[in-house]
């Protein structure tokens, strides 16, 4: 078949109960082969982990469906707001704050 096509019911988030957020990593099921597309919805005051992409040298854009988010990348804070995106490269540290509404993300990557 020459596509694929899914939904973030058909796959379970890897998060644990406790972390206030979901992420649903749709790559598998899309059957891609390069490209990451996860669907990332927090509650108020949830925060992502923090990492980087050193080892799979996947740059990640971001791209805000609903709410806004706060991205960090140690000394220095990038506001997201509904309809915006970032692109960030594979090797910067950086950690998803949520602010105190739900947000919704889409994620996309893969080596530059």
């Amino acid at each position: 078949m020459p596509y694929e096509t899914t939904s973030v019911e058909a796959v379970e988030s890897p998060l644990p109960d406790d972390a206030d957020a979901d992420l649903y990593m749709l790559k598998d099921a899309l059957d891609t082969t390069e490209l990451g597309f996860s669907v990332y919805t927090l509650e108020p005051g949830a925060e992502g982990m923090e990492h980087d992409h050193t080892e799979d040298g996947q740059e990640e854009v971001y791209y805000v469906v609903e709410g806004g988010v706060d991205v960090d990348f140690g000394t220095e804070t990038v506001a997201l707001e509904e309809g915006e995106a970032i692109r960030i490269d594979a090797d910067e540290q950086r950690q998803v704050r949520n602010r105190d509404h739900y947000s919704k993300l889409v994620l996309a990557g893969a080596p530059r």
